[in-house]
Parts: structure tokens; C-alpha cells; sequence
């Protein structure tokens, strides 16, 4: 298992009108947070792509347990459990500045190749830098 930590400031572009963080933009949160995590294992989008290889979400299940508020400065613990093969499962958990749990979410990635749009397995040099972070 591997998990990493992202700290991301709440923007107001961030909130709604009840200045809370709009329900839709928790995903781009938790984007932010899975490509810095991509990013401190050696495995930048940027050269998934560089690869031939897209990564679509397929899946997401959020559970939203209390809201994260304007100008807070939250971290976002983010893990991978298993190995990749055909897809890449990606856990995520919020915390507020006081260590409070506010949201979570399991998000379901697939490999795809980025000219057929076809699914493929998991690259071995995706694999492999993940095992040096196990």
C-alpha cells in the first residue's frame, strides 16, 4: 500500500451559495490530489500520456460526511491498495484543519489506449514504480 498527503486551500470558486464546497468540486480535489500523488511516485500523467496510454474514471463512490468550508487548508490523504492491472483504484480521505474527516471517495480508473480508446493492462513501468514505493 502506498499513501501520500496533498494539502490544497479551499478557494471561493471552490463553494456554493451556502459557502461551503460545492458537491461537484470535491472530484477536482481529488484530482489535484491524485495527480501530485502520481507525481511524488514518478508516474506524471504527462508521461502516461507521452505513452499512448489515457486514464478515464470509470467509477466513483463519494461519501460526504461534513463540508469543507472557504480559505480552510485541508489535506487529502490519498492511497493505493493493490496493484494495477486493467484498472487503477484510488482511495481518497479529506480532513479538516483540525483533523476531522469530512469527505471520502474510492475512484475506479481504467487504462486506455489513447488512439483505438481501447482498454489495455496496466504498463509494467507504471507497475514497477509503484513497487518501489511498497
Amino acid at each position: 500500500m502506498i499513501e501520500l498527503e496533498y494539502k490544497h486551500r479551499i478557494l471561493y470558486a471552490d463553494t456554493d451559495a451556502m459557502g461551503v464546497v460545492y458537491y461537484a468540486n470535491y472530484l477536482r480535489i481529488y484530482e489535484a490530489a491524485r495527480a501530485d500523488f502520481l507525481d511524488q511516485i514518478k508516474t506524471p500523467i504527462s508521461a502516461i500520456m507521452d505513452y499512448g496510454i489515457i486514464m478515464p474514471v470509470i467509477k466513483v463512490q463519494v461519501d460526504y460526511i461534513l463540508p469543507a468550508q472557504f480559505d480552510w487548508i485541508i489535506r487529502v490523504v490519498t492511497r493505493i491498495e493493490k496493484l494495477p492491472m486493467a484498472k487503477l483504484v484510488v482511495y481518497h480521505e479529506m480532513y479538516s484543519p483540525e483533523n476531522v474527516l469530512l469527505n471520502k471517495a474510492t475512484i475506479t480508473l481504467s487504462f486506455v489506449d489513447n488512439k483505438t480508446f481501447r482498454a489495455v493492462r496496466c504498463p509494467e513501468w507504471i507497475i514497477d514504480n509503484i513497487k518501489k514505493y511498497i
